[in-house]
């Protein structure tokens, strides 16, 4: 379940929230690292083709940033963050005009 959500020019912030229930593919494991890969999967799939990646032209980075987020403090915190960014953006450090 993604809870919050912001695409940015040059990176995504996400809050995923992986929940217990019935797995209907039990031959996938859905832990974070798999359902990272398989969300630049589909996007590349779906978008990606028409840019024609290549290893000079990449959609995506090889690693992402993760944080388990603890308690309702840290949620709001990272929640808020995800909500502010696209305001901050001119003083992102890979901004261009």
């Amino acid at each position: 379940k993604i809870d919050k959500f912001v695409i940015m020019p040059n990176h995504i912030h996400l809050i995923i929230q992986i929940t217990e229930r019935i797995n209907p593919f039990p031959t996938i494991n859905f832990n974070i690292s798999n359902v990272v890969g398989k969300f630049k999967a589909a996007v590349t799939r779906n978008v990606g083709n028409a840019f024609m990646h290549s290893e000079k032209n990449q959609i995506w980075q090889r690693s992402f940033h993760d944080h388990i987020i603890r308690g309702e403090n840290d949620y709001l915190k990272i929640w808020n963050y995800i909500d502010t960014n696209p305001q901050k953006w001119k003083d992102d450090c890979f901004y261009t005009e």
